[in-house]
């Protein structure tokens, strides 16, 4: 018996190591690498100086620009996550009440955002967006507006952008969830005379809570994550901390502050799921 025992422990170890060894050498050791370089000193002729400092993490934390920055960050994977949420809600419903076939055809609609490359979708956007784009030149043929809108190299393209890329994430876990809601209770309400809106307030809202607490941290933290939407449809006007690092890493050369932002992102996306984990299992206690 503990011969069995060794011998399943060794082939799982063996199954597991090349995942093991591909997360270590592409994963653990370049953050180790970058880590290590944000306690490095800043250097304009070397590009940093191998001595050990917390200056950098101390000037990023006491900077009001560097939290302005990150408030609008935060903000703006607010702002995507409550569209997404308000549009992913309806289009995961309709998709579960739809017939098997139907059903299909919505899913193949709502994933068609994830069959197009990242940088093709961005540029498409520009093309819509754009002071000469689809829309304000039809707005503009239709007599609607004389001036094109300002909805290209902003926070309103980018957020577009961003809303279009996240929402299949979305959708997918609400449906994943309302699938598994008992439709017996909803039938159940209704004979014993609750209206649809009470239905859907008293059970499916609240039976659907894990899907879309899951869908929100999928998106917030795709969004605060995100560097190539916002840097293509945002410009030199929109910054976040994705694309602050990259600048920092490349026209500003400051790489020992470059890669404490680099850990100043990953402790946002940290906390967040913390605070994902401790809401939804202090629920599940109480349940």
């Amino acid at each position: 018996m503990l011969g069995h025992r060794r011998r399943r422990r060794l082939a799982l170890v063996g199954y597991l190591a090349p995942v093991t060894l591909f997360y270590i050498g592409f994963l653990i050791l370049p953050y180790l690498s970058l880590l290590e370089l944000s306690f490095f000193r800043y250097s304009s002729a070397k590009l940093y100086i191998p001595q050990f400092t917390i200056d950098n993490y101390v000037a990023v934390l006491t900077d009001p620009f560097y939290w302005l920055l990150m408030l609008r960050t935060i903000g703006l994977g607010l702002l995507v996550t409550a569209i997404t949420l308000l549009m992913g809600y309806p289009l995961a419903l309709m998709i579960v009440r739809s017939p098997p076939r139907r059903k299909t055809l919505l899913i193949g609609i709502a994933l068609s955002p994830l069959l197009i490359n990242l940088v093709v979708r961005t540029y498409a956007w520009l093309v819509l967006l754009g002071d000469t784009g689809v829309i304000n030149s039809w707005l503009k043929a239709m007599g609607l507006i004389s001036l094109p809108l300002p909805i290209n190299g902003n926070w309103v393209s980018v957020t577009i952008g961003l809303v279009h890329i996240t929402l299949p994430l979305m959708v997918l876990s609400l449906v994943a969830v309302l699938e598994n809601i008992d439709r017996r209770l909803a039938e159940a309400a209704v004979s014993l005379g609750a209206t649809d809106t009470r239905v859907m307030r008293r059970i499916i809202l609240p039976l659907s809570l894990p899907g879309i607490g899951s869908g929100s941290l999928l998106v917030f933290c795709f969004t605060i994550s995100a560097f190539v939407t916002p840097a293509l449809l945002g410009g030199n006007r929109v910054s976040t901390v994705s694309t602050m690092i990259y600048q920092k890493f490349t026209f500003s050369a400051n790489w020992p502050v470059g890669a404490t932002l680099v850990f100043i992102l990953l402790a946002m996306n940290v906390a967040v799921i913390a605070l994902h984990s401790r809401m939804f299992r202090e629920e599940h206690d109480h349940v």
